[in-house]
């Protein structure tokens, strides 16, 4: 049974970072995992357990990745590169990040899940000010920690939605160019 549930969180993820969480069905998960949608509902009784599950799955990954980043040897701006990084292989499926496309129909989701989504962008926000806090001495911009961390994730999961719908990266990466300027020249 768990390697079903694993199947399904895994379609699951991809459709929603593709399509959202709106046009997400569990008649077309399980048609495209194999199994009745009854099994689907077994796993997952309503929508919103999918919704927290999915949230809590990918914010799990991507909070490795940034203790990763964090636990390397470097400077900042080696760091602030490798967040990027997490970005670019997201648009480069031709996905969204899925807290940002989960963001898009926060109307969707119930106060839990929601409360989920504040908590992974508090969270990531929190990260990089700690980040930047750490390296103070390296950077030149003379904006808070806090204005910067918040700069940055906007304008990357903003630059995300707009390389999608012209097929390509480059808002990302004017981003980076500009907050690395912007950090360290």
């Amino acid at each position: 049974m768990k390697g079903i549930r694993e199947k399904l969180e895994k379609y699951a993820l991809g459709s929603v970072q593709t399509s959202g969480f709106k046009a997400l069905s569990f008649r077309k998960m399980a048609t495209e995992i194999g199994i009745k949608s009854s099994s689907v509902h077994y796993h997952f009784p309503e929508k919103s357990h999918l919704a927290k599950a999915l949230i809590e799955r990918y914010s799990a990954e991507f909070f490795q990745a940034l203790d990763a980043i964090a636990e390397k040897p470097g400077g900042l701006e080696e760091k602030i590169i490798d967040f990027f990084t997490i970005f670019e292989e997201v648009i480069k499926e031709n996905k969204l990040c899925l807290c940002g496309m989960m963001a898009a129909e926060v109307e969707l989701l119930n106060d839990e899940n929601r409360q989920l989504l504040a908590d992974y962008f508090t969270k990531t926000e929190q990260w990089l000010v700690d980040l930047i806090t750490q390296h103070q001495s390296e950077i030149k911009s003379s904006l808070s920690a806090q204005v910067l961390a918040k700069s940055l994730l906007s304008s990357l999961e903003g630059a995300l939605l707009l390389d999608r719908v012209v097929n390509d990266n480059q808002r990302l990466t004017a981003q980076k160019e500009l907050f690395v300027s912007m950090l360290f020249a």
